[in-house]
């Protein structure tokens, strides 16, 4: 079992951030691994984003 935090799908940062990476014709271009870079990111923003890290806790998953 692993627990997944998800983070808040309004928060203006998480919308920047992946609308940046899977909105830019580089990313498919170069193969690049989005679920990686995502997963990377979510682990950084939800460090530092106090909004992401309660939605994350008050949402919590079990994968």
């Amino acid at each position: 079992m692993r627990y997944k935090a998800p983070l808040d799908p309004e928060c203006p940062a998480v919308i920047a951030s992946a609308s940046a990476l899977l909105d830019d014709p580089m990313t498919k271009a170069m193969g690049a691994p989005t679920d990686e870079i995502i997963a990377d990111y979510a682990r950084k923003h939800r460090r530092e984003c106090e909004r992401c890290h309660d939605y994350g806790l008050a949402n919590i998953e079990v994968e």
